[in-house]
């Protein structure tokens, strides 16, 4: 090792520059923004609060969200070009003029589509969204929320399929990234979208109470879902990049990857206090016929946590560009082992017992059975 590389390994990995952390974040969190958007009017606002104040605070999130899809989406391709091979910066390569350069990159080994193509693709499919989300204020119903949110999935899966797969532990490799990050965006993107729209709501009184305890109750199990997905990934992928325990604490990366879990167990517990707690609290009052006690957990108390919840978020996606590398170099450890059908059993296995426990939960959640319009995790 050379003394130059014994002092770079003894300061410790290089942090990106600002520009690479901003168009992170905003790449990831405009994915979840895009996607909690539309999986609410899709999936998540009841059909009878179709044009009412629910509704209208969620559509009314359309132009910040849209603008902010769009900016972070050029954004995040600049910065592809400024990683590229064509040595240029990132003020440089916002100009239109680099993208022919770029596109004319040739196609990766391996690769059945180039990146640059692929990320020319997703840009259109960030365009594309933007304006879908701003037609939705209008024209857009459930059909219309139900395509974008296809869109959204395919633009955030977009970068996990330009290469071939040929054998399993690529297969597993890809598949669990990409399971990952879908689900963190699902989630991540929900919290956002209903907390902000719940924060807009909190005059509307027993109208929108009505419609937020659905869309809270509704999307307890996409977040469970996205819970054990995450989970599952997350275990796989910490393995792939931590070798041994000490260095979580040893390495840089395992230090931000250590409070990105810390992060994530808060926004689990966050989950679990609202799917145990407030949505029974709301329904109590609810058939209590306690309108100011129905309005107060719904449309105030429920928002409150929700926004705290969406702060921990944010701090996972401002972790998210330092986790470059891994444990296992940074140590000058020995590289994971590929995945074999040993590992697929020990992952089935926890897949099975965290939806175990997820459903042992909703179904124990007090006042499921008192509940006339259908179980609380519906």
């Amino acid at each position: 090792m050379t003394s130059l590389t014994m002092l770079e390994a003894a300061a410790g990995p290089v942090a990106p520059p600002l520009w690479r952390i901003l168009t992170q974040v905003g790449y990831f969190g405009a994915l979840a923004l895009a996607t909690g958007y539309f999986l609410t009017l899709a999936f998540l606002l009841p059909a009878h609060a179709r044009g009412g104040a629910a509704d209208r605070s969620v559509r009314a999130l359309a132009v910040p969200v849209a603008a902010f899809v769009a900016v972070a989406g050029y954004a995040q391709y600049a910065a592809r070009i400024a990683r590229s091979k064509l040595g240029s910066t990132f003020a440089e390569s916002l100009s239109p003029a680099r993208f022919g350069d770029y596109l004319a990159l040739p196609r990766e080994k391996g690769a059945w589509i180039s990146a640059a193509a692929m990320a020319t693709v997703q840009l259109a499919l960030f365009a594309l969204l933007a304006v879908t989300i701003v037609a939705m204020v209008r024209f857009g119903g459930r059909a219309v929320a139900v395509a974008g949110f296809a869109v959204a999935i395919l633009a955030a899966s977009a970068p996990s399929l330009t290469a071939t797969i040929t054998t399993l532990d690529a297969t597993a490799n890809r598949a669990l990234k990409l399971t990952h990050i879908l689900a963190c965006v699902i989630w991540l993107g929900g919290v956002f979208v209903l907390g902000a729209a719940g924060l807009r709501a909190r005059r509307t009184g027993v109208d929108g109470a009505g419609a937020f305890e659905r869309m809270w109750a509704r999307f307890s199990v996409w977040a469970m879902a996205a819970v054990v997905a995450v989970t599952v990934s997350g275990v796989w992928l910490s393995w792939v990049h931590v070798g041994t325990v000490g260095q979580f604490v040893s390495t840089s990366y395992g230090r931000f990857l250590l409070l990105k879990i810390v992060l994530v167990m808060l926004m689990v517990a966050a989950g679990a206090y609202n799917v145990r707690v407030l949505i029974p609290g709301i329904r109590r009052a609810r058939l209590a016929g306690d309108d100011a006690g129905f309005v107060r957990l719904a449309l105030r108390h429920f928002p409150a946590v929700v926004a705290a919840e969406a702060l921990a978020g944010i701090a996972v996606l401002l972790i998210v560009p330092f986790l470059s590398g891994s444990a296992r170099k940074q140590a000058d450890g020995a590289a994971a082992g590929p995945f074999d059908w040993n590992s697929f059993g020990v992952g089935a296995l926890l897949v099975a017992l965290l939806v175990g426990g997820c459903v042992l939960a909703v179904r124990t959640v007090p006042d499921r059975a008192t509940a006339p319009d259908g179980p609380v995790a519906a």
